[in-house]
């Protein structure tokens, strides 16, 4: 009877270590899928960052075409009005 008692808590004490290094292994695996994740995640954040900076770039761009437009809308607007027309005449000799 003895030994059927040391034996059973053997048992038992196996599957404890056995549950337990299968734990270890399951959270092993799954902290190296969470890394994975991680580092792919970090790429595409990376790349998000490259296109956000290109978006920011061309915005300075719109910003830089739209105020020369409103310059040479002016100066127009000045042409038709007859401001700054050249009033002297040209001298050609012929």
């Amino acid at each position: 009877m003895a030994w059927e008692i040391i034996a059973s808590i053997g048992m038992q004490t196996a599957l404890f270590l056995l549950g337990g290094y299968a734990m270890v292994l399951r959270n092993d695996w799954s902290t190296k899928d969470l890394k994975e994740e991680l580092e792919s995640m970090e790429e595409e954040l990376k790349k998000l960052a490259q296109v956000i900076t290109q978006i920011a770039v061309q915005d300075i761009r719109i910003d830089n075409l739209t105020s020369l437009v409103i310059n040479l809308q002016h100066e127009l607007s000045d042409l038709r009005r007859g401001d700054g027309w050249i009033d002297r005449t040209r001298n050609d000799k012929g």
